[in-house]
């Protein structure tokens, strides 16, 4: 194991926290880091996207860097399943620390395509799957069994957002919505595949569908289009064994954070511009977990004290709350790490107060 200047949670005790079975004093420290991993590695996103062994350094690095309570497998972490099945992803080389996305107009679906028999990518071949899966199986082998290690996977609706662009899907919301539950259906034959992959590796599940928030997307549409999406990948990966699945969907959610809580879902997503006694309430209802995020920008600008200061704020928030985590939207790349750091330390200060 990587030397570790930082306790992290063991699994029983995140469990409990994901379980709402106890207030932890201490809330678990949940960073978001993705483009960021290349960071501690001296590499770039574009770079450890696409090596399993650059990706296991840089996870790895994380962990002894960071500390955090868990780890996620992943850099872009929309895009994997597209190019899988065939859209194009624009890389960035030399010292370029941009984030890799899909090359624009080229999606693989039209709208109207029959996707009843269309091919869903082999994890273990296609594209850059296999890069994280192995990454995952690594790091899984060095952390131990006893550290939750989570495997980025799309949320049915980014996913088909991606394969048949966002004007496109959004058009054909309102004009041909069975057809749009078809491939929403075959984007989650997709992600299960990938999923199981994950699964089969020692990892966790962690699911973005942020192209389903309210600010691109009614909650009325959210209840029809995402939902049912949600709660069948839930239940699936209950039944693989996977009880504690993060959806993670940025932005101001406050609108959907009700549908949210019925997903089967059981860790959500409060992030930084949504309304946190809302959230809250919901979530005590519904007995489920919430992570709190702190802005990026902040964290990237602010000094380790005024980020320590509001870190301890928003713990003071949450400190009666069951399943309360504390967090961050995702870290630029080239985050000081003290400033990732003082979220941290008002995490561990909270448990010894």
């Amino acid at each position: 194991m990587p030397r570790l200047q930082h306790p992290v949670a063991t699994r029983a005790a995140v469990e409990s926290v994901l379980r709402c079975e106890a207030v932890s004093p201490a809330p678990l420290f949940l960073p978001a880091i993705y483009e960021h991993k290349a960071w501690f590695v001296g590499s770039t996103p574009s770079a450890i996207s696409r090596d399993a062994d650059l990706l296991t350094r840089a996870l790895l690095a994380e962990f002894e860097a960071i500390g955090p309570d868990a780890l996620a497998v992943g850099v872009d972490v929309y895009n994997v399943e597209a190019e899988a099945v065939g859209c194009t992803v624009t890389y960035y080389e030399g010292n370029d620390a941009s984030i890799p996305g899909i090359k624009p107009g080229h999606h693989i679906v039209q709208v109207g395509d029959d996707l009843t028999q269309a091919k869903v990518p082999n994890p273990l071949k296609a594209g850059r799957m296999p890069v994280n899966l192995e990454a995952a199986r690594r790091v899984r082998r060095e952390l131990g069994d006893d550290y939750w290690l989570r495997g980025a996977v799309s949320g049915p609706f980014s996913l088909a957002t991606n394969l048949v662009g966002a004007e496109a899907l959004f058009m054909a919301c309102m004009d041909q919505p069975e057809w749009v539950q078809q491939l929403l259906g075959y984007a989650g034959r997709i992600i299960r595949e990938y999923a199981r992959g994950y699964i089969d590796a020692g990892a966790e599940l962690i699911v973005f569908d942020s192209q389903a928030s309210p600010e691109l997307l009614s909650p009325a549409m959210f209840e029809e289009f995402v939902l049912p999406g949600m709660q069948e990948l839930a239940a699936w990966a209950a039944s693989q064994g996977v009880r504690d699945v993060p959806l993670v969907i940025g932005g101001n959610t406050t609108k959907i954070a009700g549908l949210l809580a019925r997903t089967g879902c059981n860790n959500l997503l409060c992030d930084f511009t949504a309304d946190f006694d809302h959230w809250a309430a919901v979530c005590r209802d519904a007995k489920k977990a919430l992570r709190r995020n702190l802005s990026p920008r902040f964290l990237q600008s602010g000094t380790p004290d005024e980020i320590h200061a509001a870190a301890a704020r928003e713990i003071a928030r949450g400190r009666d709350l069951p399943g309360f985590m504390m967090g961050t939207a995702v870290i630029p790349f080239g985050t000081p790490t003290e400033n990732v750091l003082a979220v941290q330390r008002a995490c561990r200060e909270a448990g010894s107060a």
